[in-house]
């Protein structure tokens, strides 16, 4: 199974499992800047009879029941995903806590037998000699010293995610559901994003209250916005 996390679902990726804040189609979503959160139940699910022991003591004092809360991704989501390839999108390498992430997505390949792609992890060599590898296990136990996963911010209001493919949304474009045109007011076929004009371009397939818009950032790329209708 070839698992999407961190890029829009709209991008042209060939993967079997979409999982991203905007939905789009039968992709899997979860609240902007959760990723940590979900990719650390995901190795937990998948990694938990394996791993060091300091790694379990961690996973046995997280709170499941918060984070699956917290980030709106639940039990039935993580059965709906298989051992395979997990393929890394930029808003993994945009967000705050990628350090924490990356740990996360070690453990899923070390202990989970997953493939990783898209982003570059910490790789470890097979030693013959025991004191190696008595060196090697310490050097792990070192990179799988987890940190505390952050409470989520809240992204409340008119909330777009700054995509950066022309082939996805154009520079005068803001696409949308109808929830986000119900959401925001929107009355009109033009509105002002943050001072920008944009003409709504409604997709079937695109659901929930994130709309899109063409822009390239150096941030997580959800932004808040004040959207004005014209």
């Amino acid at each position: 199974m070839k698992i999407s996390i961190g890029n829009l679902p709209l991008k042209n990726i060939k993967a079997d499992v979409f999982l991203h804040p905007v939905k789009y189609k039968d992709s899997i979503t979860y609240e902007p800047m959760a990723e940590e959160a979900v990719i650390a139940l995901i190795a937990k699910h998948f990694t938990y009879e394996k791993v060091p022991e300091i790694v379990k003591e961690y996973f046995d004092e997280m709170d499941d029941g918060y984070l699956f809360s917290e980030s709106n991704f639940d039990e039935f989501d993580l059965e709906k995903l298989d051992k395979g390839t997990i393929i890394v999108g930029k808003d993994i390498h945009l967000h705050p806590k990628v350090e924490n992430i990356k740990r996360f997505l070690a453990l899923l390949r070390d202990y989970g037998g997953f493939k990783i792609e898209g982003i570059k992890l910490p790789k470890w060599f097979e030693p013959s000699d025991p004191i190696l590898e008595e060196i090697l296990e310490t050097e792990k136990s070192y990179e799988y010293h987890l940190e505390e996963i952050d409470e989520l911010p809240s992204f409340d209001g008119s909330v777009v995610y700054a995509c950066n493919d022309f082939n996805v949304v154009k520079s005068d474009e803001l696409l949308c559901s109808h929830q986000f045109v119900i959401a925001n007011k929107i009355k009109s076929l033009k509105v002002k994003v943050n001072g920008e004009i944009k003409n709504i371009k409604k997709l079937p397939e695109l659901k929930g209250t994130f709309g899109i818009i063409l822009k390239d950032v150096n941030e997580y790329p959800f932004l808040r916005v004040k959207i004005e209708n014209i």
